[in-house]
């Protein structure tokens, strides 16, 4: 992978630092660099008309239904103790679905709203000022990172752990080697061979169904691991004293997404609703993101002291926590004009297409083991598998 010579901003700092960069640090600065990246700067544009779609950018109906599966973890953590109750946001972007969860929990009505505080966790200051606009008339008590404490709650992660920083590597003569970014001689961009892979991660990707060997893989085979993901786990852990997290992602099982077939692996770029694999084209204004392993995320998930409740697919979720009735609905003339109607009927057809939103997953973890908080007074939708 090579790119000609636009001595641009992120040709300057790799000449600046005079070595090749890991894709752990060269995607933290593609992404997250607050002057510079694509979420830290400010530079992400989300819906229709911008780079990609995420389900609340769609219409209000994702959090309608998303709301039905938080009700019963907070009923149940609000029956333990009359104190206040918070949902943790992390990566909220510009608060929209924040707001749409405000607005589908004041019709739910339940007991405890008022003692609900949302907190968000947002590291780019461009996106923090957005959702400050975007929040200031919502009516929702909200606290910022810095001032958030230990809390009884649920964390929500939706679109999260997919823009976490992956290491990319690559099947060698010698082995695994990580894939790391350098200046070539007229000073474009290429990809190039860096260092063995550590034993520990050997192991780790072994664990996965991925040989040390190469399991008959061809060399110059590619894929990517997210270091990022056992740290991003235990901040959350952190900042929950009892609760749930709950995660919306695109994720593949181990045995998939390291299948010999996938070679490459999943990191792509996003431009313009398009996807494509060149990953070093217009640095800094594209969307750069990966599948989430979700046996890494298990595993991951007991290191960080949570416990795996399980995950299941969004279109098989929504369509349990009552889509189908949602659609239905849309028949009878109560429901608005026909263009209202068809407009809704699109948001909720494209949130359950297994080739679209549909093909997330939601993955469920819980504080403590799974008897001492999905008890009799927490109903949850039954469709997860552990």
């Amino acid at each position: 992978m090579t790119r000609p010579c636009a001595d641009g901003w992120l040709e300057q700092r790799l000449r600046r630092r005079g070595r090749p960069v890991g894709w752990p640090q060269l995607l933290q600065w593609l992404l997250h660099d607050p002057e510079q990246g694509y979420y830290g700067a400010g530079h992400v544009r989300f819906g229709t008309d911008g780079d990609f779609v995420t389900s609340p950018t769609l219409g209000t109906a994702f959090a309608g239904l998303l709301a039905r599966q938080l009700l019963p973890l907070f009923d149940g953590l609000a029956a333990e103790d009359a104190g206040p109750l918070a949902l943790i946001e992390w990566g909220p972007g510009e608060g929209d679905l924040a707001v749409q969860l405000r607005g589908a929990l004041e019709q739910l009505d339940p007991p405890w709203l008022e003692r609900l505080t949302l907190v968000l966790q947002e590291a780019s200051p461009a996106l923090r000022r957005r959702q400050h606009q975007r929040l200031k008339a919502a009516g929702w008590p909200l606290v910022t990172a810095a001032a958030a404490a230990p809390r009884r709650g649920v964390v929500l992660a939706n679109e999260l752990f997919d823009a976490l920083p992956v290491e990319r590597f690559q099947l060698a003569d010698d082995g695994w080697r990580q894939l790391q970014v350098d200046l070539d001689a007229e000073g474009g961009l290429q990809e190039v061979p860096g260092p063995p892979l550590s034993a520990s991660l050997l192991r780790q990707l072994a664990a996965l169904g991925l040989p040390a060997d190469g399991g008959g893989r061809r060399v110059g085979w590619t894929s990517e691991w997210c270091p990022a993901l056992a740290p991003c786990l235990r901040r959350m852990r952190r900042g929950l004293d009892r609760g749930w997290l709950l995660a919306i992602d695109y994720a593949l099982t181990a045995d998939r997404l390291y299948a010999p077939w996938r070679d490459g692996g999943t990191l792509v770029a996003v431009q313009g609703q398009r996807a494509g694999a060149d990953l070093l084209r217009d640095p800094g204004r594209q969307d750069l993101t990966a599948h989430v392993c979700l046996d890494a995320m298990a595993l991951a998930a007991g290191r960080s002291g949570w416990h795996w409740h399980g995950s299941a697919l969004q279109g098989e979720a929504l369509l349990g926590l009552g889509l189908a009735g949602e659609l239905s609905a849309l028949s009878g003339a109560e429901a608005g004009s026909l263009a209202k109607r068809l407009q809704r009927r699109e948001e909720l057809l494209r949130l359950v297409d297994p080739h679209l939103l549909g093909g997330f997953h939601w993955m469920l973890m819980q504080t403590e083991p799974a008897e001492a908080l999905a008890g009799e007074s927490i109903r949850i939708w039954p469709g997860w598998s552990a």
